[in-house]
């Protein structure tokens, strides 16, 4: 183990060198790039990753299926943007934690889509979810989203 210590060194300095490139290259909401800023946040709840919560959404938004969501209020909000409602609080700063799963739901496969969440301003049961292709453009398709305490 001690004669390859001398690599861990130099693979340190590179990892930390590139994180703080890429936390130098994030500018904020309306700077240059148009890059959202990654702010530090200390969250009120704790979260275990136990999965409370579940829902497979079609790429038009329509529920195919759901355990403890709000199909009422989950919604298709425009291309690649989706509103997840659930029938409780689940805030991130509450102690969810939630992420997703691109999927077919059925057959074949999906290709370099991905999506991210975040709280839905102005109802504190749902989840906003973005997803975009491998390009940065918005993509319509269908996902699991999973929402863990």
């Amino acid at each position: 183990m001690k004669r390859y210590a001398w690599l861990l060194s130099p693979l340190a300095v590179a990892v930390a060198a590139g994180f703080i490139m890429d936390r130098d290259a994030i500018a904020g909401p309306n700077g240059e790039n148009g890059a959202s800023v990654v702010q530090a946040t200390t969250l009120a709840g704790q979260t275990r990753g136990v999965v409370f919560y579940d829902a497979g959404i079609n790429s038009d938004g329509s529920v195919a299926n759901c355990f403890g969501c709000n199909k009422v209020n989950t919604i298709h909000l425009g291309t690649g943007t989706y509103q997840v409602a659930f029938n409780t609080v689940i805030t991130a700063n509450s102690g969810w934690s939630r992420w997703v799963q691109v999927d077919t739901l059925s057959t074949g496969s999906i290709f370099n889509v991905s999506c991210t969440t975040a709280d839905r301003a102005g109802l504190t049961s749902a989840i906003f979810v973005s997803c975009v292709n491998g390009t940065g453009v918005a993509q319509d398709t269908s996902f699991f989203l999973f929402v863990a305490r």
